[in-house]
């Protein structure tokens, strides 16, 4: 069995899960510390229930005041005409000034088809990386221009800096699409949430020794606990994901608008066949990113949380006639549901966070092959790529994880390229 817990600033929610089947829900109230809280959520559950549970998965999202920038640092590799984008311009308060003053630019990168893809000088970046170094840094992001064409371009300029400086780096390309100022930006937050995501782990596993620990994580609901030290922004999506299967799991629905409430707002997020919708970018904290975006608006708690009556509400449920609305976690709990509402699941999250998969998504833009499409030995290394990166999340290796390639041409491009976006998924280890 599995036991699910949903933590959030004002309840912690539990679910004890037998495969796909709820057998158990409770809720207390949250205490001095995680390690403290985690142990009172165990002591609530019944005695054979707590020695029948081999598997704790936690849905947990950071506040602001977990979010440590103070030595993360980052080196863009990109043509000089792109000095008018220069590194966190629109990062808004302290933090962006703090990391505009721990960045540099050095002359390289691609276009975003890959047809000029120019390395970085080693010499240069290794000048660049000691200046950024001596502003206060300890923890670099290394980002190129055109890497969905050309990721190799920061993995090489990461090899030389860690060989050459001994530092810590993280590739921007792994954590987000097309735009390099998006990339950039969940690469920071990512780094900046380490520290928090390395002290839940510790009191988790203080709390449950014995258990094995995942965490409600990335687009398929779930992350090993070295993936969740390793790439922490992915609890975000994680959390809706685990809402998006527990309210799947008890109601049946696969098209519907989940409303859910965390601190000072409410989420609408927008459900079609079972997965949530996905968006260009997404802001977290008044930083835009593009790290697993979703499709969704948030709305001030209270009256104007209703999507019948605000603006923003309104035009979801206009794209999407006929969805039901189903309320989650504090939003089902509040009192001030909205209106149009079709249903209500207190516990999806805890429930969800038993049922997750490991989901990997990587997408890349590909010259064409001599075929119609990006040549298949290209989309079949991008196809292992995935899987290695699965296995590592937490996947187990056997048997293989599901994977599915989509390969589209790049329609507003004279150049003969395509995106491919490679999904695999599989059970955790």
């Amino acid at each position: 069995m599995q036991l699910g817990i949903d933590l959030t600033a004002s309840t912690v929610r539990l679910a004890v899960a037998d495969g796909e089947q709820l057998r158990f829900t409770a809720e207390v109230q949250p205490q001095v510390g995680l390690v403290e809280t985690l142990a009172a959520a165990r002591a609530c559950l019944p005695p054979e229930l707590d020695s029948a549970v081999t598997a704790v998965r936690i849905a947990i999202v950071p506040g602001k005041r977990d979010l440590q920038l103070t030595d993360v640092g980052v080196l863009r590799i990109a043509p000089r005409s792109m000095a008018a984008l220069r590194p966190f311009a629109a990062w808004p308060g302290t933090a962006g000034a703090s990391l505009r003053a721990r960045s540099a630019e050095v002359p390289g990168g691609s276009d975003f088809v890959g047809n000029h893809k120019l390395p970085a000088d080693p010499t240069q970046l290794c000048e660049a990386a000691s200046g950024v170094v001596a502003a206060g840094a300890s923890r670099l992001v290394v980002s190129a221009a055109g890497a969905p064409s050309a990721p190799w371009l920061e993995r090489t300029a990461a090899g030389v800096l860690r060989t050459e400086l001994g530092l810590h780096v993280e590739v921007a390309h792994e954590l987000g699409g097309t735009g390099v100022r998006e990339r950039e930006h969940a690469a920071a937050l990512n780094l900046g949430l380490t520290s928090w995501a390395e002290a839940v782990v510790a009191d988790a596993r203080r709390a449950f020794p014995d258990s094995d620990l995942g965490f409600a994580h990335g687009m398929g609901g779930f992350g090993s606990a070295a993936e969740f030290v390793r790439q922490p922004l992915g609890v975000f999506h994680g959390v809706v994901r685990a809402a998006v299967l527990g309210v799947s799991r008890v109601t049946g629905h696969t098209d519907f608008i989940l409303v859910s409430a965390r601190d000072d707002s409410t989420t609408l997020v927008g459900v079609t066949g079972g997965e949530p919708d996905r968006a260009d970018v997404e802001q977290l904290w008044g930083v835009t990113h593009n790290h697993l975006a979703l499709d969704s608006v948030e709305l001030p708690l209270g009256a104007g949380a209703d999507p019948a009556t605000s603006p923003l509400g309104r035009r979801m449920l206009a794209r999407r006639p006929g969805y039901p609305v189903v309320a989650i976690g504090d939003a089902a709990a509040s009192g001030a549901e909205p209106a149009g509402l079709s249903g209500v699941l207190q516990w999806a999250i805890a429930f969800g966070a038993t049922q997750g998969r490991v989901t990997v998504l990587i997408e890349r833009v590909l010259r064409r092959g001599l075929g119609t499409h990006a040549a298949a030995e290209q989309t079949l290394a991008l196809v292992e790529e995935a899987v290695t990166r699965a296995t590592l999340a937490g996947a187990a290796p056997s048997p293989e994880p599901r994977s599915s390639a989509d390969v589209r041409p790049l329609a507003y491009v004279s150049d003969p390229v395509d995106t491919v976006r490679v999904r695999v998924s599989g059970a955790p280890a």
